[in-house]
């Protein structure tokens, strides 16, 4: 894009600017003008307003006198006479038909206040005004006047005075006469509406609280005004109708009480008003178009004079910088800016005739050393691997045919050429550095990976190591007993598990069944599972029962708990005199019990929570016989949350008809049913977790039973 184009399009956007910014506050003081006009015409018609009422109610008021300073009303006021009173506002003929404008409404009251005579027909009629203002008014405090719902759908303008006693020749007021009741009359609130028409000149429309069209649906211009109708809300609108546009103010009526009651909207034409604002704006904005396209076209032709020189002078540059020396244009002379470019053009011609005449020898001088470069780069190329060697040939020959381009085509000097062999050998000493810093870091990760290897052997047989002693620490004997038949087996998720079971004796004719699930796996789970059993151990042979024994040993666990580790436990102690099976369950899957007739169900759950989650919990203890033939599963989490290759876990109901499948078979025989069971159901997926299952079957109460816990005891005995 030329200069002078540049300069152009500077100026229009600093112009268009400038206009922009007179037009946007030009529009905000129309807008700040607008308002105050709106303001100023609410409070002109609000005074209009104000006004009319005023009006309405001076009329009310030349009845209320009548009947205020009649003697006779005042003395049957006092009396409180509604007969005589019914007569006597007959005979003054203050009350006229609602069609002639005249007063409506009237209410005469006691000095209590109780309503002595109405002109609404009902049968108990409602007072014109509240209990507030006619305080006031029989106070002698103040006049009401105002406006009033009246059976809470008619709009009266209302007035009321009091009534003095002893009104009439030399009474009134001024003699110090107290006040006897009080005089209220209304007018409709038409009245009052035909007021500000007359005094306004515009349209007037009303609208009750609810929205009803009180007065004004009649009017042509009645469609385009009742969808601005906002009966809470004080405002001015524009509005277009039968060829006409108006303002529409909108003033919320108040009653008496201070509740709003309707809403009068005035509409006032101001089409000329409007055409000359509009006339003004469309004036204003053609001035301002005005004076940017002078102001630009004033500048165009100065430049596109001024620039016409220069021009000439750009050609001359340009010849130049393509090698036509001798394409010289005669420029003026001069100590402008004109004349200073023709003075550098034509030292940049003489040095472009002596590069002519050095390019040649530079040429040369370019051959012999990009062979030299060449040759170094091959003889490097020879200590790179085959793949990066052939790589960087490949490109070495791309760089040539690149530089025999570049020659012939003349378009780049001697220093674009050497750049792209300086290029060609950079990338070769990169390549030869990345494979160093590769060879010394692949030396580097080999010793590594040795010595993780020693570690990793060394830390397999350790846990091997470790997984014997787990495993030596579980009974692995099940003595065979007259009373009862035992096994058991632990199949660790890794090399160590978390997960234990356990049985000894704990007395002559006791004995303890344990089985446990720590939280977590692997090795922090063993050793706290090593904790337990010991624990458990200690505390039960102490013969406290089982509810008593997990309590203790809840406690013992949840004191030095700095891991937050937790441990669910099912403990029963067996007698194996009678067969009864006292137990205590801490959070752990419920046993499944075998009856000899096949019938599997779970035994009953004890209040109880995982040992070493939380210190001096209780834990319930239940009891169940075993008849001859029971079988009792104790089982962990591990079997029934074993997962298959479609992640589809094994569940309680598979267990349960697995243990049901072994009615007849024998302690060892049931487990190694019930396990073969899952390990067809998971196929060879990946176990999750520890399976750990002790299984016992109930033959019976024995004539010696000393004799089998001796046994139990010592198993190789």
């Amino acid at each position: 894009m030329l200069l002078q184009t540049r300069i152009i399009l500077f100026v229009l956007a600093t112009v268009t600017v400038v206009a922009g910014l007179l037009l946007g506050f030009a529009a905000l003081r129309e807008d700040a003008l607008d308002r105050r006009a709106r303001e100023l015409e609410l409070a002109r018609l609000e005074t209009s307003w104000q006004l009319a009422v005023s009006g309405a109610v001076g009329r009310i008021d030349q009845g209320l006198g009548r009947m205020a300073g009649d003697a006779e009303i005042a003395r049957t006021v006092e009396a409180e006479d509604r007969g005589a009173l019914d007569r006597r506002v007959a005979a003054l003929g203050i009350v006229a038909a609602p069609a002639t404008g005249g007063i409506t409404d009237v209410n005469l009251l006691s000095k209590s206040g109780e309503l002595l005579y109405s002109t609404d027909p009902a049968l108990e009629p409602q007072p014109l005004l509240n209990r507030g203002a006619l305080d006031a008014i029989l106070s002698g405090q103040k006049l009401a006047r105002g406006v009033r719902l009246v059976d809470g759908e008619r709009l009266v303008v209302v007035a009321g005075v009091p009534i003095y006693a002893g009104t009439g020749a030399g009474g009134g007021a001024g003699s110090g006469a107290g006040v006897t009741g009080a005089a209220v009359a209304g007018l409709d609130f038409v009245a009052a509406l035909d007021v500000l028409r007359r005094t306004t000149g515009g349209r007037v429309f009303a609208v009750t609280r609810n929205g009803t069209v009180f007065d004004g649906q009649s009017d042509p211009l009645w469609p385009a005004v009742k969808p601005l109708v906002r009966p809470a809300e004080r405002s001015i609108a524009t509005i277009a109708g039968g060829g006409r546009r108006y303002a529409l103010a909108s003033l919320p009526v108040a009653d008496l009480a201070g509740g709003r009651v309707a809403t009068v909207l005035i509409a006032t034409d101001v089409t000329q008003a409007v055409e000359e604002q509009a006339l003004w704006s469309v004036a204003y904005v053609a001035a301002v178009g005005l004076v940017l396209l002078g102001a630009l076209g004033l500048l165009y032709g100065f430049l596109r004079r001024n620039f016409s020189t220069l021009d000439g002078a750009v050609k001359a540059l340009q010849d130049l910088s393509r090698g036509r020396a001798m394409g010289y244009v005669e420029l003026p002379a001069g100590n402008d800016e004109i004349g200073r470019i023709a003075g550098a053009v034509e030292v940049f011609r003489g040095v472009m005739r002596e590069i002519e005449r050095s390019a040649g020898q530079r040429e040369r001088r370019l051959r012999r050393q990009q062979r030299f470069i060449r040759r170094q780069m091959e003889a490097l190329a020879v200590t790179l691997e085959e793949d990066a060697r052939q790589n960087l040939l490949e490109e070495l020959r791309q760089i040539e045919a690149e530089t025999h381009d570049a020659q012939s085509a003349q378009s780049k000097g001697v220093g674009d050429e050497l750049g792209l062999l300086a290029l060609g050998f950079s990338r070769l000493a990169t390549r030869v550095s990345t494979q160093q810093v590769q060879l010394t870091q692949m030396v580097r990760d080999l010793r590594e990976a040795l010595a993780d290897k020693r570690r990793l052997i060394s830390l397999q047989q350790e846990l091997e190591i470790a997984r014997t002693m787990q495993l030596t620490i579980l009974p692995q004997v099940f003595p065979d007993l007259a009373e009862l038949d035992i096994a058991a087996r632990m199949i660790p998720a890794k090399e160590v598990g978390g997960d234990f079971y356990d049985f000894f004796p704990i007395s002559e004719h006791k004995v303890a069944l344990v089985i446990a699930d720590v939280s977590g796996k692997g090795i922090p789970a063993a050793f706290f599972m090593l904790i337990t059993r010991t624990m458990l151990r200690a505390i039960a042979e102490s013969g406290v029962g089982p509810a008593e024994t997990m309590r203790r040993v809840n406690n013992l666990l949840a004191a030095e708990n700095e891991q937050m580790m937790f441990v669910t436990v099912f403990y029963g102690e067996l007698d194996l005199r009678t067969g009864v099976l006292a137990f205590s369950n801490g959070g752990h899957n419920p046993p499944l019990r075998m009856t000899a007739s096949g019938a599997v169900k779970e035994l009953e759950r004890t209040p109880g929570i995982a040992l070493a989650a939380m210190p001096d919990m209780p834990f319930g203890e239940k009891s169940v016989t075993l008849d001859t033939g029971d079988m009792v599963f104790l089982f962990t989490d591990g079997v029934t949350e074993a997962f298959n290759g479609e992640e589809v876990m094994y569940g309680d109901p598979r267990l349960v008809a697995a243990v049901g499948g072994q009615a007849n078979a024998s302690a060892r025989d049931g487990l190694d049913g019930v396990l073969a069971d899952v390990a067809r159901f998971t196929a060879g997926a990946p176990q999750s977790d520890d399976i750990t299952c002790l299984v016992l079957r109930w033959r019976g109460a024995a004539e010696a039973p000393t004799a089998a816990v001796a046994q139990l005891a010592d198993p190789v005995a």
